[in-house]
């Protein structure tokens, strides 16, 4: 893990600092995403981005699900700017973002009733493009994007300096992850591409299942995901969910926790942590 963790480290220093042609700092960017629902992508998403800002580093969090998300119930914030204001144009990113807990900044999805996909490819974009401009809150962006396979996914992929893929150790979440990273190497060949595996009984299981696909990839799509390690089923992080506390503030010594805090550091924990950009 050691040596994994440097070269991820050393991949999205690289690919970051490729994208950034120009001299004006701007954060980096992460994918959060799984090849299929109820994984807990946006635990996941919620709680590195926690875990970041514990070690100082400025972190906005997006909630970008295209099916509508809870990232804003489970911050206990309310949803009275949107990614669906910003998407229509009612506001921009800067204006929509809210204080979130550990000290995130935190964009709320759009509502139940509509998805994200019910806005022209363009909004979406848009967006995106906006994000170059959170250098005074934010040195990297986490986007819970859902589905990696969702069209929101897939247009922002193209933009990211980094996609993390959830998983859990079950056989349809793991053909289903595959199946994900299949479709995004289709379109583009990934900059950086890790995964991290949810809710296992052991950490070993966790290191079968990244075995397993980075197997697979290597064999049939020519690469080899990163792994971010992985994290342990708990009761306590359904009990978080449910009084809107990120698990690792409700429990920051639990084993859960620590494997977020771990994750996090081979994830995003590089000494430059801002980029350039054009």
């Amino acid at each position: 893990m050691p040596d994994q963790a440097n070269s991820l480290r050393q991949l999205v220093l690289t690919n970051s600092a490729a994208r950034s042609p120009g001299g004006r700092l701007r954060p980096s960017v992460a994918l959060i995403a799984g090849g299929k629902g109820g994984v807990g992508t946006t635990t996941m998403a919620l709680n590195l981005a926690v875990a970041l800002s514990q070690r100082g580093i400025r972190t906005v969090l997006i909630d970008a699900d295209p099916r509508g998300g809870d990232v804003a119930t489970l911050c206990r914030l309310d949803d009275s700017l949107t990614l669906a204001d910003v998407l229509a144009g009612r506001c921009t990113v800067a204006e929509s973002l809210q204080p979130g807990p550990g000290g995130i900044h935190v964009l709320a999805g759009v509502w139940a009733l509509e998805r994200v996909s019910d806005y022209p490819p363009a909004a979406c974009d848009s967006v995106f493009g906006q994000l170059a401009g959170l250098t005074d809150v934010a040195d990297w962006v986490l986007v819970d994007a859902g589905h990696a396979s969702a069209s929101t996914a897939l247009r922002m992929w193209h933009s990211a300096d980094l996609m993390l893929l959830v998983t859990t150790a079950e056989d349809a979440a793991v053909m289903d992850t595959y199946a994900a990273i299949k479709t995004l190497v289709t379109r583009k060949q990934p900059a950086t591409l890790a995964t991290l595996v949810n809710a296992v009984s052991r950490p070993a299981e966790g290191s079968e299942v990244h075995d397993r696909l980075a197997r697979a990839c290597r064999r049939f799509l020519g690469f080899e995901p990163v792994s971010a390690g992985c994290v342990e089923s708990d009761p306590l992080v359904q009990r978080a969910a449910a009084m809107g506390d990120p698990f690792v503030l409700m429990m920051p010594t639990g084993t859960v926790a620590r494997q977020v805090s771990r994750a996090a550091k081979n994830l995003f924990g590089l000494p430059a942590m801002r980029r350039l950009a054009g």
